[in-house]
């Protein structure tokens, strides 16, 4: 009998929370997301049994967005919708099921990483501020990020001419890594992060340069590898000195923080970071990385 009233008292305590989009509304730090959920036409199902898990960006979140990008996003439903639902996993997760490097899915179907550094909780590049809250259907992460949807897979950004890294993608194409680059992760393939040098980057090459690494398969291949580490990597953790493995076995891309300045190899700062792709993630870079076995052939 006393079983009964106990788990009769647990459903009544479990009826009494709010649903997920009522709670995001009552509480002033989340309340932005609440009204864009009603704007996209998402609030039936975020009301609905679930259950869910909510990535809830806070209003601080919403107001770091560039004005231009955040009055585009809000003019268009379906972006909105699409970015919305980037937030939420089908399913409840609470932070103990986390483990470092796991990947789950969005109601997009695009992949999110989720990993632990210390104490704290991370998807892809925003940190959790708050987490396990309970409602009705659902579970919530207050995030202090705005998570960016996925842009196709990392081959296709470099194939965006915006991002002006034609020649990257020359060299990418000529040693037979676009295959690689563009598939998307699902169980068993590996996630990458590319450190892209731009076209401008380049550029500041000597043509004599650019011609030893194009005239050599070999050159060109340990090129292309050495960009490439495989795991995803965001901004937030190259936050200290150290050094990030490349494909290129052995030859390691060395981090150098100094005034909350960030250099690869001493000279490479990275003009955008945190592109998310399908299948990892990219930064881009203002100077071409080149392993020590190739600086005699190539600079010297």
């Amino acid at each position: 009998m006393m079983r009964v009233v106990v788990l009769a008292l647990v459903a009544s305590v479990a009826h009494c929370l709010p649903n997920l989009v009522d709670d995001l509304a009552a509480h002033g730090n989340t309340s932005q997301l609440a009204d864009l959920i009603t704007k996209a036409g998402l609030e039936a199902t975020l009301k609905g049994p679930g259950p869910f898990t909510i990535l809830a960006p806070l209003n601080s979140a919403f107001d770091a967005i560039p004005k231009d990008d955040l009055n585009a996003l809000l003019a268009d439903t379906n972006d909105l919708a699409n970015t919305l639902k980037y937030h939420v996993l089908q399913g409840e997760i609470f932070s103990w099921d986390i483990q470092s490097g796991r990947i789950v899915h969005s109601l997009t179907g695009h992949a999110i990483r989720m990993y632990k550094q210390g104490n704290d909780i991370y998807f892809n590049n925003a940190k959790a501020v708050a987490v396990d809250l309970e409602t009705d259907n659902g579970v919530i992460y207050l995030l202090d990020t705005v998570l960016d949807v996925p842009e196709g897979t990392i081959y296709g950004i470099l194939e965006n001419p915006d991002y002006k890294l034609s020649k990257f993608r020359s060299a990418v194409d000529k040693v037979r890594y676009d295959r690689l680059l563009n598939t998307t992760y699902s169980y068993g393939n590996y996630r990458y992060t590319l450190f892209a040098p731009s076209d401008d980057a380049f550029a500041k090459l000597d043509q004599s340069q650019l011609d030893r690494f194009f005239q050599n398969p070999t050159y060109l291949s340990d090129l292309v590898r050495y960009h490439l580490h495989r795991g995803t990597i965001h901004l937030k953790s190259l936050d200290r000195n150290g050094r990030v493995t490349s494909l290129y076995t052995g030859h390691d891309i060395g981090v150098d923080i100094s005034n909350n300045d960030i250099r690869l190899n001493h000279v490479a700062h990275l003009t955008e970071s945190d592109i998310e792709a399908d299948n990892g993630v990219v930064h881009i870079l203002d100077h071409v990385l080149i392993p020590s076995t190739l600086t005699g052939q190539i600079v010297g």
